[in-house]
């Protein structure tokens, strides 16, 4: 995966209501409960590392770094 097909709306739609401190298995589940999350976006969120997360940023953060482990530039990444 050289250029990420998720947007950044895909990855704020699933971020939506989330209610923190939460989990990695807290994420992903939330966002799958909501329905129609975008493939990409949930195999991300499925690779972010297992811990707590204190706000967005630290969620962002996590999904920046998978991207970056798949060899995506910083200028193309999707949050």
């Amino acid at each position: 995966m050289a250029t990420p097909h998720a947007t950044k709306q895909d990855f704020e739609a699933a971020f939506k209501g989330f209610f923190y401190p939460i989990s990695k298995s807290g994420i992903y589940n939330a966002g799958r409960d909501k329905g129609g999350l975008d493939r990409e976006v949930a195999r991300i969120l499925a690779a972010i590392p297992d811990r707590r997360y204190k706000n967005v940023d630290e969620v962002k953060e996590a999904v920046r770094s998978v991207y970056r482990a798949k060899g995506v530039e910083d200028d193309a990444l999707p949050v």
